[in-house]
């Protein structure tokens, strides 16, 4: 009985098949649009001209708005869906308008005729961008230290895994820093943590400014930090990096409303051939750290192997 009451309704609806198809199409996708065989244009939803700011009339022009790293993706999502009939999906990344960038997930459909016959292909499309940003902000915030957005441990350990593996290969020289506020527990106790939290995110600028932009400048925890410097010719060029580093903490500072002095200690070793994996090198200029504090802080050493 409920089947014939359906079919009736159906029967007697005023909306045309076509339009009523379209309308729950476009409720169901962010963006939609269909494509013949060879790749024109011939229906873009309205949502589609609202995201994207215009509308191709053919998919290679749309493939021009694609990041270029997914652009053969997308062209051969096309292809695919051309030769085999068959639905896939793809996540990509585009130019949308006012030069936004949005990340779309595709599901290319094959639409066919009576006989079997690819007539259309549709690209339904959902706006991921949201998600994605939503999900870069969780990545971040793993290999992030919160407080001074600095990298944390983990993620300086995987880069100076990676430029070990590159320096076996090619033999060029790096060099990895330890660097421990020296008396940061007394700036706490005496101040108080909002200025010494103030003060660690002042103390993080002022040790960028010596540095290059692919230096890598990474927060253990608590008062301790590490250096990676990728690219050195000798160890005086360190050693002129440590010295910039030591000289700008020493300038008097002023941490809402307090004035103060601080120092650092710093212990680095060098690559050399047989550093085998990272923890080795951490190990390194921790010994070289402690040594310096041994001897009165406010300065570096450079780990002396054998």
């Amino acid at each position: 009985m409920s089947n014939e009451i359906g079919s009736d309704f159906i029967n007697h609806s005023k909306v045309p098949k076509a339009i009523l198809a379209r309308q729950i199409i476009e409720q169901a996708w962010d963006l939609y649009c269909q494509l013949d065989a060879h790749g024109n244009l011939i229906y873009a939803s309205s949502r589609f001209y609202e995201i994207m700011g215009s509308v191709p009339v053919h998919i290679e022009q749309f493939i021009e708005a694609v990041d270029v790293e997914f652009r053969l993706d997308v062209y051969k999502l096309f292809v695919h869906t051309l030769q085999t009939k068959t639905s896939s999906k793809l996540e990509f990344r585009v130019r949308g308008a006012g030069e936004s960038n949005l990340w779309l997930e595709c599901t290319a459909i094959s639409l066919c005729d009576e006989k079997g016959e690819l007539i259309e292909i549709a690209f339904a499309l959902q706006d991921r961008t949201q998600h994605k940003n939503q999900e870069s902000h969780l990545i971040a915030m793993a290999f992030h230290d919160p407080l001074t957005g600095l990298p944390n441990r983990r993620l300086f350990k995987e880069h100076v895994h990676q430029l070990l593996k590159l320096a076996k290969r090619t033999d060029r020289m790096f060099a990895l820093l330890y660097v421990d506020i020296d008396d940061f527990k007394i700036i706490n106790d005496t101040m108080g943590h909002d200025v010494g939290d103030a003060f660690l995110q002042e103390f993080v600028e002022r040790v960028k400014s010596c540095l290059r932009e692919f230096d890598m400048f990474a927060r253990m925890g608590g008062d301790e930090f590490t250096i990676l410097l990728p690219a050195v010719d000798c160890q005086e060029h360190v050693e002129g990096i440590a010295r910039r580093i030591v000289a700008s903490v020493e300038q008097t500072w002023e941490v809402q409303g307090h004035n103060f002095r601080s120092t650092v200690s710093m212990g680095i070793t060098m690559y050399r051939s047989d550093h085998t994996d990272v923890t080795q090198m951490m190990k390194e200029a921790d010994i070289a750290l402690y040594q310096v504090k041994g001897k009165g802080r406010n300065h570096y050493r450079f780990y002396s192997h054998g």
